[in-house]
C-alpha cells in the first residue's frame, strides 16, 4: 500500500512539473497570437489591449529576417510582462533594452551573431534597422546595464546558458546592436 502511494505521489509530482513547463510554453505561444490581434486592432500609433486586464501592450514588432523570427515586443520588462513576450525599456537618451526568456521568445539569440541584423517597427510607422556589434556573457550580480547612456543602442538580454537545467541563474547573454541607417529607414533621434 505504501509503495502504491509513493508511486502515485511521484507520478503526481512529475505531472505537475510537466504541466508547469508546458504552461510557460503555452503562455508564450498564446501570448504572441493575442498580441498579434491587438497589434492589428491598433490605430493612430496607439496600442490596443491584447486582453482584458493585460499588464502591457505591444509597442514594436521585432524581426530577424535571416532567421524568419518575428516577435511582438511589449512595453516594460517586468516578470509578468516577460511571461507573454519580449519586453522593452527605453532610457532617457534613447538606449533601448529588450529582454525575454531564453527558453521561449529569445531562444533564437543563441544563434544571433556579430553583423546579423534586427529590425524594429513601431506603431507610429517608424522602422529601424540594427546590426549586432557585440555578444558577451555577463554575471548579473556584478554587471549592470546603463540605460542612461547617451548613445543610440539596442541591447538584447536573456538568461544564459540556453541549456541550463534550471532558470534564473546569474549569467546573462547581452547582445549589443547599433543603428544601421539606410533607404526608407528612420534612425531614432
Amino acid at each position: 500500500m505504501t509503495r502504491h502511494l509513493l508511486i502515485a505521489a511521484l507520478l503526481a509530482a512529475g505531472l505537475w512539473q510537466l504541466g508547469q513547463g508546458a504552461s510557460v510554453q503555452a503562455k508564450a505561444l498564446i501570448g504572441q497570437v493575442l498580441l498579434e490581434r491587438a497589434w492589428a486592432r491598433s490605430d493612430d500609433g496607439h496600442s490596443a489591449s491584447p486582453w482584458p486586464g493585460a499588464v502591457s501592450r505591444p509597442v514594436a514588432r521585432m524581426r530577424v529576417p535571416h532567421m524568419q523570427v518575428r516577435r511582438l515586443v511589449l512595453d516594460g520588462a517586468d516578470t509578468p510582462v516577460l511571461a507573454w513576450g519580449p519586453g522593452m525599456e527605453t532610457g532617457p537618451h534613447g538606449h533601448r533594452m529588450i529582454a525575454a526568456h531564453r527558453d521561449t521568445h529569445f531562444r533564437f539569440l543563441e544563434h544571433l551573431e556579430i553583423d546579423h541584423r534586427v529590425e524594429l517597427e513601431y506603431r507610429d510607422g517608424l522602422h529601424e534597422r540594427w546590426q549586432v556589434v557585440d555578444r558577451q556573457v555577463v554575471d548579473a550580480r556584478v554587471t549592470a546595464l546603463d540605460m542612461g547612456l547617451a548613445e543610440d543602442l539596442l541591447t538584447l538580454i536573456t538568461c544564459y546558458p540556453f541549456d541550463a537545467a534550471s532558470a534564473g541563474g546569474p549569467l546573462r547573454l547581452v547582445i549589443t546592436l547599433r543603428p544601421e541607417p539606410g533607404p526608407g529607414i528612420s534612425p531614432s533621434a
